[in-house]
């Protein structure tokens, strides 16, 4: 029997990125932010999403705009079934994670943090991790880089970067994560900024949002509903149960570490008509799909564009680049000394 995740086609219970793990948030202060009196209070609840029994916001009311559209991925859900949901989900918010999130540091962080995963990753250790599951995995591997003309590297690359190949766990619900942002973002956004302002890391003019940062919450905020949407409407129509499915602090699943609305990247790696993430076959043919499908072809330059789809930041670009160069040296030498 294939030992993986149960729930979310096999997939809850499943690994953070190795973000979570290894991400103590850098700035301090942003710490102290998590233990505000004003965020300890913030709970998913039927009076939070639902007060005075309508949607509590715009991003809400997209939500249950989005489960009840026709056209989209999984089942229609009603708004009836959505309330049901919420009654039945845990009350947590993970309101550190949200005001990580919401900061206007995030960007900065997220560098910084995948700076020093590179000087983590590319250690001796961590690239003969890399070479030795290559080459425990070579047949798999090679199938999906014949299917979808994907280096075997640079799947094995983005396995560490995401889940450290398997090596992490985390258990932040995915229900509360995405449906605390839609509640809680731009709260979360201010205390952040208070507490910057305190540590003298930004000055007062920073109560008011500029136009970017609204920008950008906003695109936050749409993504949640995406996902939160892609979320129940799969778990509806797969049979999973929505609120128990669980991920990273960000609303990744399995060690590919996809957003809900990503799962259509998903494949069956090993032919037995279900697709697990947690399981090694599944997950190397989702990687080599998405990067596949996103533009991945024999030029430096599409590689680089379609691992920069799987994850917009520079540094993890890099990072991933560099990592996958270097296993693939140890793996050639490997081969030489054999």
């Amino acid at each position: 029997m294939k030992q993986g995740c149960k729930n979310f086609l096999r997939l809850s219970g499943c690994l953070p990125g190795v973000l979570l793990l290894l991400a103590t948030v850098r700035c301090e202060l942003l710490q102290s932010a998590g233990n505000d009196p004003e965020a300890a209070s913030w709970q998913i609840s039927p009076e939070t999403v639902f007060p005075d029994g309508k949607p509590a916001n715009v991003y809400i009311q997209e939500l249950v705009d989005a489960l009840n559209a026709q056209t989209a991925a999984g089942a229609p859900v009603s708004e009836q079934e959505l309330r049901d949901l919420v009654q039945r989900a845990a009350t947590v918010v993970y309101h550190d994670r949200v005001i990580k999130y919401a900061t206007p540091l995030s960007v900065n962080i997220q560098n910084r943090e995948h700076e020093d995963f590179s000087k983590i990753f590319l250690k001796p250790k961590r690239i003969a991790q890399g070479v030795a599951f290559m080459q425990t995995h070579d047949s798999t591997l090679a199938k999906a880089q014949q299917r979808y003309r994907v280096r075997k590297q640079d799947v094995v690359a983005i396995l560490m970067w995401e889940s450290g190949l398997g090596e992490f766990t985390g258990d932040h619900l995915i229900f509360n994560i995405l449906l605390g942002q839609l509640l809680y973002l731009e709260a979360a956004r201010d205390v952040a900024v208070t507490h910057l302002i305190a540590e003298g890391e930004m000055d007062s003019s920073a109560r008011v949002m500029t136009a970017p940062e609204r920008a950008r919450l906003q695109r936050l905020r749409k993504s949640a509903v995406r996902n939160l949407a892609a979320l129940i409407r799969l778990g509806k129509e797969k049979g999973y149960d929505a609120v128990a499915v669980k991920g990273s602090w960000g609303g990744a699943i399995g060690y590919v570490q996809f957003m809900p609305s990503s799962m259509q990247f998903a494949a069956d790696g090993d032919g037995d008509g279900r697709i697990d993430l947690c399981t090694w076959p599944d997950a190397i043919f989702s990687v080599a799909n998405y990067l596949h499908k996103n533009g991945y072809r024999d030029s430096e330059r599409s590689r680089r564009r379609a691992i920069h789809a799987y994850n917009p930041l520079d540094s993890y670009v890099n990072g991933v680049v560099k990592y996958a160069d270097a296993v693939w040296k140890g793996h050639e030498s490997s081969l030489t000394e054999n």
